[in-house]
């Protein structure tokens, strides 16, 4: 069985990474501001809540899942990939 390149998995792992967390937040903060008020006014709107996300919650996943992709790419590529690590001779 012929594997797709390396690069395809890791981009599908980070938007299928950041998908779920999207969701994830969608739903979180649906229900979030659908319950009683919460004496932070300022954060009491969808603005401050993504921008929430996008500086806090967002930079943090994707931090975590390239240190997972780099754990990927040391201890997976030579294994299944091993035309990538070791050159071919030339004759």
């Amino acid at each position: 069985m012929r594997l797709p390149k390396f690069w395809i998995l890791a981009t599908a792992q980070v938007v299928l990474t950041t998908l779920g967390a999207v969701i994830w937040f969608y739903f979180s903060t649906k229900a979030y501001l659908a319950g009683p008020p919460d004496p932070d006014s300022y954060a009491w709107n969808w603005h401050f809540q993504w921008m929430a996300f996008a500086l806090v919650w967002l930079p943090g996943i994707l931090l975590i899942t390239g240190l997972i992709l780099a754990i990927e790419y040391k201890w997976l590529v030579p294994r299944f990939y091993p035309d990538a690590v070791t050159p071919k001779k030339r004759a």
